[in-house]
């Protein structure tokens, strides 16, 4: 009891109190609804708040990471853009926008030390999760803004999060926990029916394919998976079918428009190998438009892709380094991952274990919806890497901890 007492103040204090706040106006977006939050600017408030508390109570330097390094190798290079940009407003923009995510990241770093706090982290983003599912379920599948400004934003978002209500319930032994969780699921599942998003649903269906291809006991997800599935049948209305048969057809309108965009994209990174600038393709687009293409407009217009964003704005330095970024979040994913043999001797490593699968999960969601949305410059991917630094860093000190204790099993 004594120890569950020490665990639970060790949870507590004032930089995890502001990570969790940070997410819930980020995610959660009260000042969409009540406007006169809007005005003081809550999410630059709270990060200037972490700064002082990061730079008061912590050693920095500590959350360094190859995953940080890149991160701020790619910040450097939006901010290099800046004065090259056709529009430099946009290009700070984005660079400003990113150093923010950073602040986010290195307070998780920091402070999520524990599986404790990994939890409550965890815990919260899916109650994060619930709230905006059930928001766009009742607006039409869209969410109150900024990320969340149409049908595939809000889908993206939810296949992130539906992988970790599904592995973390199998370690989960509170039963209001796992009652959130299953919750979790019917409401997001729900939200991408009503978003009648098809990138939406190409994202589930691979989340849920690599869900069940890293799922311990098959059987068991494949019958959990069946329910899903009958909830996405009940649900799914016959025009919701019929928009989602028209994923592969590459002569629908949205479909045509979207290859459009890529090749634009594609013509835009031969001719600028380093770059465009942040959100600068939007800005140039419009001169790679042939008056005879029938095509008016596009000044404004995003690439509708996660790597046709990344390739013209950052061109080569920008690719190569998020590439590299991703290389290391799964290299260090699938670390937690080979720790199974260790899941029937410590709790905390099995928590991270199943953790280490809803990243997996995770990822694929994000990566197969994203390959179809303009998303570079979203929180998601960038938040989880931080969330994955710390993950790595609790397992190293719970296997340094059992090392002492009893290493055979550790080095079994």
């Amino acid at each position: 009891m004594e120890q569950n007492t020490n665990e639970s103040s060790m949870v507590k204090g004032p930089l995890f109190n502001l990570i969790i706040f940070y997410l819930i106006l980020d995610y959660g977006r009260p000042q969409d609804i009540v406007h006169a939050i809007g005005y003081l600017k809550p999410i630059l408030l709270i990060s200037l708040v972490m700064i002082v508390v990061i730079f008061n109570k912590y050693n920095v330097f500590y959350s360094k990471s190859s995953q940080t390094t890149l991160i701020w190798l790619f910040i450097i290079l939006t901010a290099i853009h800046i004065p090259f940009a056709v529009n430099n407003s946009f290009a700070f923009n984005t660079t400003k926008a990113l150093f923010v995510y950073m602040v986010f990241i290195t307070a998780v770093i920091l402070e999520i030390d524990s599986v404790a706090k990994m939890r409550k982290l965890i815990f919260a983003g899916i109650v994060i999760m619930i709230y905006v599912s059930f928001y766009a379920l009742t607006h039409n599948g869209i969410g109150s803004g900024n990320y969340f400004q149409d049908e595939n934003d809000v889908s993206l978002y939810v296949n992130m999060w539906l992988p970790y209500c599904y592995f973390l319930f199998a370690v989960e032994k509170s039963t209001f926990k796992r009652i959130v969780f299953i919750a979790g699921l019917v409401f997001g599942l729900l939200s991408i029916v009503v978003s009648f998003s098809r990138g939406g649903f190409v994202g589930l269906v691979l989340m849920g394919a690599i869900a069940w291809l890293f799922s311990n006991r098959k059987l068991v997800s494949i019958a959990a998976m069946s329910v899903m599935a009958i909830l996405l049948i009940a649900f799914g209305s016959d025009a919701y079918w019929k928009e989602m048969s028209t994923v592969t057809d590459t002569q629908e309108s949205t479909a045509r428009a979207r290859l459009y965009y890529w090749e634009k994209a594609w013509l835009m990174f031969l001719d600028n190998p380093l770059g465009v600038g942040g959100n600068n393709y939007q800005v140039r687009v419009p001169e790679y438009q042939d008056d005879s293409e029938g095509v008016r407009g596009l000044w404004g217009q995003q690439s509708h892709s996660i790597w046709f964003t990344l390739l013209p704005d950052l061109g080569i330095p920008g690719t190569l380094l998020y590439l590299i970024l991703m290389y290391i979040n799964i290299r260090d994913i699938f670390f937690l991952k080979r720790l199974k043999f260790l899941i029937e001797t410590n709790e905390d490593i099995k928590y991270i274990y199943y953790l280490s699968l809803a990243f997996i999960a995770s990822l694929a969601g994000f990566f197969a919806s994203a390959s179809f949305i303009s998303v570079l410059y979203y929180p998601h991917y960038w938040y989880i890497t931080g969330i994955i630094v710390a993950a790595i860093r609790i397992a190293h000190s719970k296997l340094n901890e059992m090392q002492k204790t009893d290493p055979e099993p550790v080095s079994a």
